[in-house]
C-alpha cells in the first residue's frame, strides 16, 4: 500500500487525505439510502464500457417422473428468451472551489463536502428508482425495467391496506408459489403504508398488523419512496423472492467521484456510476396494486 502524500499544498491540488475524506463522506451519505442494493445480488461487468448486456428470461422444465426402472420419456429443455438491457450512466456534476480548499487548510478543519454529498445523494435516488421501479411516468430511464415495471411480473389486486394488508401480502405469496417461488420473500412498501399498519393491531391482540406481515417476510421488509407504479403513482407494494437466479444488478462501475482541476484552480467534479437491473424470472415478483 502506498503511503498517503501531502503533495498539493503549494499547488492547490487536493491531497490524498482530502480525496479519501471526500470519498468516505460520499459513501457514508448514500449507503443508508440504497434499498435496491440490499435486494439485488451483484453481477460485476468487466468494465464500464458495456452499454448493453444480454439476459435470459426462462421458464422451468416439465415435472420430474417417478418410475420403477427409470424409463425415459420426460426429457425437455429450459425455455430461454433472450433480451438485452441498456446499462446507463447515472451522474451528477458539482464543483469544489479553490477558496474552499484554502479555507479548510488555513483553519485546519475538514473540507466542506456538502456539495459532494448532495450530488451523490441525487445519484443514489436515481439508482434506487431504477432498481426498485424502473422507467415510469415522469422518470426517463432509457426504457430500463425495474422490479415494479418488468414485463411478465405477477400482480394481485389490493384495496384498503390498513384493514387487509396481511391478506394482500398472503395473496401475493400464493401467486409466487403458484409459479414455483417458495421464498424466502421480501416486502417492498412505501414508508407511509408501513406506518399505517405499524399503528394498527390485530383484533383482540397486542400484535400489530405490521408484525404479522413481517412474520411472512424471511428476507425482510424494505421501506422506500422509490417504489412507484408504471404510471408514477404510489398505490402499490411488492412481494419478491430475491436471488441471483431471479434478478441481479449488473455493475460496470460503482459509485465514484471524478475530480479535475481547471485553470482557475477550482475542481470540476462528477458523482457517477454505471449499472442496470437484470430481471431473469419476472414471476419471482408480485405487485399488489390499487392500495388505498
Amino acid at each position: 500500500m502506498q503511503p498517503l502524500r501531502r503533495v498539493g499544498f503549494d499547488t492547490g491540488r487536493l491531497t490524498d487525505e482530502e480525496v479519501i475524506y471526500i470519498d468516505s463522506r460520499v459513501v457514508e451519505t448514500v449507503r443508508p439510502m440504497l434499498v435496491g442494493r440490499r435486494l439485488y445480488p451483484v453481477f460485476s461487468l468487466p468494465n464500464a464500457g458495456f452499454m448493453t448486456v444480454r439476459g435470459y428470461k426462462r421458464t422451468d422444465m416439465s415435472a420430474a417422473k417417478i418410475s420403477l426402472y427409470g424409463q425415459p420419456g420426460n426429457k425437455d429443455r429450459t425455455e430461454k428468451t433472450a433480451f438485452d438491457i441498456t446499462v446507463p450512466v447515472i451522474e451528477k456534476e458539482f464543483d469544489i472551489p479553490w477558496r474552499a480548499i484554502e479555507a479548510s487548510r488555513g483553519m485546519n478543519v475538514p473540507l466542506d463536502t456538502q456539495e459532494a454529498e448532495n450530488a451523490a445523494r441525487q445519484v443514489a435516488e436515481d439508482e434506487d428508482l431504477l432498481l426498485v421501479t424502473g422507467e415510469h411516468t415522469g422518470f426517463n430511464a432509457l426504457g430500463v425495467e425495474g422490479l415494479a415495471t418488468t414485463t411478465g411480473r405477477n400482480t394481485t389486486s389490493g384495496g384498503d391496506w390498513s384493514a387487509n394488508a396481511f391478506t394482500y401480502v398472503n395473496n401475493a405469496i400464493a401467486e409466487l408459489e403458484a409459479d414455483g417461488h417458495y421464498g424466502p420473500y421480501a416486502l417492498i412498501v412505501k414508508p407511509s403504508w408501513w406506518r399505517q399498519i405499524a399503528a394498527a393491531y390485530v383484533t383482540n391482540t397486542a400484535v400489530t398488523i405490521a408484525e404479522k406481515v413481517a412474520s411472512l417476510m424471511q428476507a425482510g421488509v424494505f421501506r422506500t419512496d422509490s417504489l412507484k407504479t408504471s404510471a408514477g403513482a404510489t398505490t402499490n407494494a411488492l412481494v419478491v423472492e430475491p436471488s441471483q437466479e431471479n434478478f441481479e444488478v449488473v455493475i460496470g462501475r460503482d459509485l465514484e467521484v471524478r475530480k479535475e482541476q481547471d485553470v482557475r484552480g477550482n475542481y470540476e467534479c462528477v458523482a457517477r456510476e454505471v449499472l442496470a437491473p437484470r430481471i431473469k424470472r419476472p414471476t419471482s415478483i408480485c405487485e399488489i396494486t390499487s392500495l388505498t
